[in-house]
């Protein structure tokens, strides 16, 4: 079974709490308020305009037009609210299947380098990993991470993978998931290395005394203290 079998046919997002989606809706739902109230005024001015009631003193015309102006930014905001809770709808949706995908991968890999396996174990695995894959959310990396989730699938499905290397393998795939880099692994030094040692005798090569107190004594000075000298 590959890795994509391990992918429900339909990748369901599963609805997560959101703090910021209460919030963007009691704005809109302010701003469609502030719209009808410009509104009712607009239609107010335009009956006085036609000889109705009074509304206002003055200019009819430009009171008329600053309402419908304000009107018409208020409209402009809620659809620029609007488009932006969706933009991070879509884009959070988008997050949630690539990294249900890129968990997946890493769990069949691990269940593949499982030696123990045979061939209906492997299947018996790669099903649960599935059921599982569908029920975790994946929506917010910073509650749970993502090397938390899958090494999670990893111990319920009784795997014991390496898990240094399952862990490198995750943070590469958050990084990926994040649009960074994956950290490269700190090579070991193969070039020379250059050991100077100094004699009793030796100064360093700069001109001036590094000692504000006056001169060094260098045998002093290699074990931490700075002494002035007796001389």
């Amino acid at each position: 079974m590959s890795a994509a079998a391990l992918l429900p046919d339909t990748l369901s997002t599963p609805v997560s709490s959101d703090w910021a989606r209460p919030m963007v809706e009691r704005q809109l739902a302010i701003l469609g308020r502030l719209a009808e109230a410009g509104l009712e005024i607009a239609v107010a001015l335009e009956a006085q305009a036609k000889g109705g009631q009074a509304v206002i003193q003055g200019d009819v015309a430009m009171a008329f037009n600053r309402v419908a102006r304000a009107v018409r930014q208020t409209i402009m905001l809620q659809s620029r609210l609007i488009e932006a809770l969706q933009d991070r709808q879509a884009a959070r949706a988008g997050r949630q299947a690539a990294a249900r995908a890129g968990a997946a991968r890493i769990v069949r890999r691990v269940i593949d380098d499982d030696r123990t396996n045979d061939a209906e174990r492997a299947e018996r695995l790669a099903a649960e990993a599935a059921e599982r894959l569908r029920a975790e959310d994946f929506g917010d990396l910073l509650a749970r991470p993502f090397g938390e989730a899958v090494a999670d699938i990893c111990k319920d499905l009784g795997l014991a993978p390496d898990w240094l290397a399952l862990a490198e393998q995750c943070a590469a795939a958050e990084a990926a998931l994040a649009g960074k880099p994956a950290e490269a692994p700190n090579e070991p030094c193969t070039g020379p290395i250059e050991v100077r040692w100094l004699d009793d005798d030796d100064e360093p090569s700069y001109g001036e005394d590094p000692s504000p107190s006056g001169p060094v004594d260098w045998r002093k000075r290699r074990l931490g203290r700075h002494a002035r000298d007796s001389s």
